[in-house]
């Protein structure tokens, strides 16, 4: 996907349960309450959305 590209280049091999991981650790330094995120949302068949 776009975002794991720009973060670690387009030669990425690796799992992309990695961005899933550093997602949920964002979640849970920028959420009130990271169990119902409104900053850092999850678009279905997308990807994630960050809405201020």
């Amino acid at each position: 996907g776009q975002l794991i590209d720009r973060v670690w280049g387009s030669d990425y091999v690796g799992d992309t349960k990695t961005l899933d991981v550093h997602v949920k650790r964002l979640r849970g330094k920028i959420e009130p309450d990271p169990s119902v995120p409104r900053y850092l949302v999850t678009v279905r068949g997308l990807g994630y959305k960050f809405e201020p």
